[in-house]
């Protein structure tokens, strides 16, 4: 885990699960005749590690797992929900993933007859604005049995898995779960906590 001020840990932890099910309710339309002050919540922002505790980078056009140090970047993933996949039940979530300024999302494509991750210019709140279905754009977010990590499946390509090789520094990819995956992907869980969305702070 990573490490945390004496203010941060006393936070109580919520769980994969619950941090998905602020996250929808924070985007859901407010009762007709309520009062809102800003008419479309900005994303929020996650901090995202995998199970060999490396950090997920953002880092100019690729999504790398890197070890974090005090000379490391934030690392925060923006993340919303695809309101038109939604929650398909407790544990399956549909969101939307990208680079902290909104202005690009990761996006799962085929080239040369395998899916891959590309990180690609279009806005995620576009995305959340769709009335279509964006499945190239949309992952699965998986609750795990011990509810405290989760996977991140490619709703464009089902039973393609975001993975992170053992290796640092290395860029991201996707492998199918239960596959012996190709170049130096390892599949396997990955954890995430939220952080304090910017606008809140």
């Amino acid at each position: 885990m990573e490490k945390m001020g004496e203010a941060e840990m006393r936070k109580p932890h919520k769980t994969v699960q619950q941090e998905m099910k602020d996250l929808f309710n924070h985007f859901k339309k407010p009762p007709p005749g309520t009062v809102v002050i800003q008419s479309l919540p900005d994303p929020w922002y996650f901090k995202i590690w995998d199970i060999n505790q490396k950090y997920l980078l953002l880092v100019g056009d690729q999504l790398l797992s890197a070890p974090r140090n005090s000379n490391s970047p934030e690392g925060l993933i923006a993340v919303v929900p695809d309101k038109i996949i939604g929650e398909k039940d407790d544990r399956t979530s549909a969101i939307f993933m990208g680079k902290e300024d909104g202005q690009r999302t990761l996006s799962c494509v085929e080239v040369g007859g395998q899916p891959r991750l590309k990180l690609v210019g279009e806005k995620i709140m576009d995305l959340y604005n769709k009335k279509q279905e964006s499945k190239n754009f949309s992952f699965l977010c998986k609750t795990a049995s011990g509810k405290e990590t989760g996977s991140f499946e490619s709703v464009a390509f089902p039973g393609w898995f975001l993975s992170s090789s053992p290796e640092p520094n290395k860029p991201i990819g996707l492998s199918q779960q239960g596959v012996v995956p190709r170049v130096t992907y390892a599949s396997g869980y990955i954890r995430f906590r939220l952080h304090t969305p910017l606008s809140q702070k």
